[in-house]
């Protein structure tokens, strides 16, 4: 990755909808160089998706929990598996210390979240423990935007 692939990529993380020619313009670097370097960003997954972001309360989203789950070493990995299946879980963390996994899960109420841990997590053969908590407000909450110099 050298300057002008970072060039691009600033101006992607503000808006991946950005044209070809808006990138250029902000850039100063021509069209068809800036369509080979994202191709090729593509190719080396430093860009592996793109994608929309919703508002989840005016989708109708609106319980967040994050979920630390204590696993049984020997069917860790098997809760590895099975957690990124389920629709609400969003983010799926190995993490150190006391707990195993952390997970972001997201439900229309605490109805569908009591539902979710009941009949789709805790049925997961190899968790041992969780601890839900329940996020009260988003103070930030945004996809990474990374600035290169």
């Amino acid at each position: 990755m050298d300057e002008t692939d970072k060039k691009i990529l600033n101006v992607l993380s503000e808006n991946a909808r950005t044209s070809i020619s808006s990138i250029s313009k902000k850039t100063g670097i021509p069209n068809s160089t800036i369509s080979n370097r994202i191709h090729k960003l593509e190719e080396n997954n430093i860009i592996e998706q793109y994608t929309t972001i919703f508002n989840p309360e005016k989708i109708g989203v609106n319980v967040t929990a994050i979920i630390i789950i204590q696993t049984q070493t020997e069917k860790h990995e098997n809760v590895e598996i099975e957690l990124p299946k389920i629709g609400q879980v969003s983010q799926v963390y190995s993490i150190s210390g006391e707990y195993d996994i952390l997970i972001k899960v997201w439900t229309k109420d605490l109805e569908e979240l009591n539902e979710i841990i009941n009949s789709k997590i805790r049925t997961i053969d190899g968790i041992e423990e969780l601890r839900e908590l329940i996020v009260m407000e988003r103070l930030k909450d945004e996809p990474l935007k990374v600035k290169f110099d």
